[in-house]
């Protein structure tokens, strides 16, 4: 079958978060001048409240690793390589039991935020220092090793091996947790809400608020819950007694403790943010309050604006969310 052809039709766009059309890269990998290319998926998984691709091994493996071959295929790949985060290292042996007799190696490494962002796992693959590089060049013309690369995540080629079987239905995977309801991963339509994933009223009578994307994603309150989900497609729910300070104070920590330093705005911005939060909930003073949170809005959208890679720029999603739709946890 045309493969490029089917995934065009399929709109089908990558699913770890950023949202890129898979045929749109597939094709620049294939037109490159290069003869040695890779494939490379993607299997870091490193934010808290992202577990999907977990599910992939668990429950698709075969089809994910069909994917890979797919593509390697047709890009003319002289390797493939799964990069997998070692807190899933106990499914190694699974992997490589699936592997075996294919051109597909399993790369470890702690994964962390970062390898997300696929010149941070292109430089850990080649044993560099864990920081992003400058794009462009991308990864499609100058990737591993300076050469044509092909990354996608588990999800995405779960979804290749779909389509190429003609079973391609337009969903996804979310990651669903937090309180009342246990860690769970739903498959819905691309176009799904927050209400349509939690799909159940008692739940949702006590839920206050949602933080949808992980840790670096923002947050929803209840009237809000209409709105579709995107990016990496998680869900974590919380109860009416719980405070968005708290949460936002968590989200920064994490995105703090993630950086890597490369840039001003997201080092400095992340770890201002982090003092003012601290100033917060040490001040008495309203009038103080309303100076710092204009103080830390200004840093985030600094930070979004001029940040090196996605991780700086992606602390203004709960920062700006946090400040703007609970003004009155604060």
């Amino acid at each position: 079958m045309d493969i490029i052809k089917a995934l065009k039709e399929s709109g089908l766009v990558g699913l770890g978060g950023a949202g890129f059309s898979t045929a749109t890269k597939w094709q620049a990998v294939k037109d490159s001048c290069e003869k040695k290319r890779f494939v490379v998926c993607n299997l870091s998984e490193g934010e808290p409240g992202v577990f999907k691709d977990e599910f992939v091994i668990q429950r698709h493996l075969s089809k994910m690793i069909s994917g890979i071959e797919i593509a390697a295929e047709f890009v003319n790949a002289q390797k493939s390589y799964i990069f997998l985060n070692d807190k899933y290292k106990y499914y190694q042996k699974k992997i490589e039991k699936n592997l075996k007799g294919k051109k597909i190696e399993v790369f470890i490494d702690n994964g962390r935020y970062l390898c997300g962002e696929e010149t941070v796992m292109l430089q850990v693959m080649e044993g560099k220092t864990r920081q992003p590089r400058l794009k462009p060049p991308y990864p499609t013309n100058s990737g591993l090793f300076g050469y044509p690369t092909l990354i996608n995540n588990a999800e995405t080629f779960y979804r290749v091996k779909l389509i190429a079987d003609g079973d391609y239905q337009p969903k996804r995977f979310y990651s669903l947790f937090g309180d009342y309801i246990p860690k769970k991963v739903v498959e819905s339509d691309l176009s799904s809400t927050v209400e349509e994933i939690i799909n159940s009223e008692k739940i949702l009578s006590k839920i206050k608020f949602a933080r949808i994307g992980g840790l670096s994603g923002c947050f929803l309150p209840r009237r809000e819950f209409n709105k579709q989900i995107t990016g990496t497609g998680s869900v974590e729910i919380f109860g009416k007694r719980r405070n968005v300070f708290n949460a936002l104070c968590q989200s920064i920590i994490f995105l703090k403790n993630e950086s890597c330093g490369k840039c001003t705005p997201c080092r400095e911005g992340i770890y201002r943010i982090a003092e003012e939060l601290n100033n917060i909930s040490e001040s008495k003073s309203l009038w103080d309050k309303e100076e710092i949170f204009s103080k830390i809005k200004s840093i985030a959208e600094a930070a979004k604006e001029s940040s090196f890679c996605p991780l700086g720029a992606s602390v203004a999603n709960p920062v700006i969310s946090a400040i703007n739709l609970f003004p009155e946890d604060f």
